[in-house]
């Protein structure tokens, strides 16, 4: 017989109620589907599912198309003095 240990979670009774009603309509008890949340994460070293915040991600996608943008079409990098020269001149209708 191998060893077992109790895990103890609080969570509100709607995510339980509405968590319970998932897994048992995919032929799961609560208990079970916890332990293949368990056994997964073990299998994958991590979360077995991604944790992204979709902002974050969305800024660095900007931020990686403009740079392959400035390198594709060979635009020269600016200096910070350059920069602030563009933004100045802009501001001032130059």
């Amino acid at each position: 017989m191998t060893n077992t240990a109790l895990v103890q979670i609080k969570v509100d009774t709607e995510t339980k109620t509405e968590v319970t009603s998932i897994y048992e309509s995919l032929g799961l008890d609560l208990p079970t589907a916890v332990r293949i949340f368990f056994k997964k994460s073990i299998a994958v070293g991590g979360l077995p599912f991604e944790l992204r915040d979709d902002t974050r991600s969305k800024r660095w996608d900007i931020y990686k198309n403009a740079r392959n943008s400035i390198q594709k079409n060979n635009v020269p990098e600016m200096s910070l003095d350059e920069i602030n020269a563009e933004i100045a001149a802009v501001r001032s209708g130059k």
